[in-house]
């Protein structure tokens, strides 16, 4: 299926309200992935600083949940503490890690300070101890250790995200298959695309107009070759695997008008089985409905078993109705399924920031990974030109010498 915005729910999100908080609290990591965009630069910020951090966001941000990002929070030395912290605050704290300091005391201990839930980065370009080398296909073992490691604990969830590189496209079906083989342990699947800057084609300036040196940036590389993967590529691979895979809501681009950098949806089902996906009303009514009840947009579920729920948006919406025929003749030929949970898992594709040849970044709209520099908000993946130049650069392709 072809994408088209008007067939899509466009998150009403913006920077004052928002369902996500991106709380940086150290860029100190433990192992080294290719993707990242932070580069140690200053160290662990004191437990004092995030807490006046995420009241910021609480009073000016409006979200449902405050993503603990880094660097690695796990080594955070004070992020028990800060979990707690954020639950106090009325607020989801989730954590965005690499896992791999994730041990079964520890992971009880966050759950008892208040965890909502992990979102655990795993993909081949990472120097992960022991899985150097492997595809996406065999790294399916790691994010099985960690998906039963958290379904064992109960009242937490867990979703996955992968960088996607032109190499690694093509291994993506098999991570999808693997997720939707452990819906009832796996909340989410989110797939971010590469993009990088290229010493040899591009130069940049900062706010000033003064040239700086662009290879400071941990995201730049000497040369890329390969073209980058974008999200419709990724969604129709999605759809080629899984047919009853859709996406049902977007965020576009601040500079072109026929990006999407942000494509949502959520499929229904149980592990042998994907009924369907919910369509734009559905996932329209749940983020009003979480705004009128709750007071903030959505971004996560806390529990997987609640598919069955969606099926009352059978008369509204066409997707959902084709997802519970589905179901309704799976009862039919097996009627003991019927009390078998029916499960959600969202699926996300995230398309990087694209550079434009004007020196502007087409980024996300009502950008949901939004951080907070020197007392002001600002884009995370592009937090290091101010750190290392005070603002945002500029960057355009290298004129052609003759």
């Amino acid at each position: 299926m072809t994408l088209d915005k008007r067939n899509l729910y466009r998150f009403p999100w913006s920077l004052n309200d928002n369902p996500i908080a991106w709380l940086e609290v150290t860029d100190i990591c433990n192992i080294h992935c290719e993707g990242c965009y932070r580069q140690h630069l200053t160290g662990h910020k004191t437990l004092d600083q995030v807490k006046e951090e995420v009241l910021m966001f609480k009073r000016w941000r409006n979200p449902d949940n405050v993503s603990i990002a880094g660097g690695e929070p796990l080594i955070y030395p004070h992020i028990v503490d800060l979990v707690a912290f954020i639950h106090e605050q009325g607020i989801k704290p989730v954590i965005l890690t690499n896992g791999v300091a994730l041990k079964p005391d520890f992971l009880r201990e966050l759950k008892r300070a208040g965890l909502s839930g992990f979102t655990i980065h795993v993909d081949s370009h990472q120097d992960r101890p022991k899985w150097k080398g492997k595809n996406e296909g065999e790294l399916n073992e790691v994010r099985q250790h960690f998906a039963d490691m958290i379904h064992e604990e109960k009242g937490l969830y867990v979703i996955f995200n992968s960088t996607v590189y032109p190499s690694t496209f093509p291994e993506i079906p098999d991570v999808l298959k693997w997720g939707q083989a452990n819906i009832d342990r796996v909340q989410g699947l989110v797939f971010i695309t590469y993009r990088t800057a290229k010493l040899d084609e591009h130069v940049a300036s900062d706010a000033a107009d003064q040239q700086v040196d662009l290879s400071q940036l941990s995201y730049v590389r000497e040369h890329f070759e390969e073209e980058f993967v974008t999200s419709p590529e990724v969604y129709e691979l999605l759809q080629k695997t899984c047919p009853q895979y859709d996406a049902a809501g977007y965020l576009g681009g601040t500079v072109r008008h026929d990006t999407y950098k942000w494509l949502a949806g959520a499929t229904v089902g149980v592990p042998d089985q994907i009924y369907g996906a919910i369509g734009k009303q559905t996932m329209e009514v749940a983020q009003a409905g979480h705004h009128l009840f709750k007071g903030t947009y959505l971004a996560y579920l806390s529990e997987a078993n609640v598919g069955a729920w969606s099926f009352m948006m059978a008369p509204w919406d066409p997707k959902v109705r084709r997802a519970l025929g589905r179901r309704l003749g799976d009862l039919a030929r097996h009627p003991g399924r019927l009390f078998r949970p029916v499960h959600i898992q969202s699926i996300g594709i995230i398309q990087a920031p694209d550079l434009q040849g004007d020196g502007r970044a087409d980024m996300c709209d009502s950008c949901p990974d939004i951080t907070i520099y020197d007392g002001k908000f600002i884009n995370s993946c592009r937090m290091d030109e101010y750190r290392l130049f005070g603002g945002f650069l500029s960057v355009t392709e290298k004129q052609q010498e003759h």
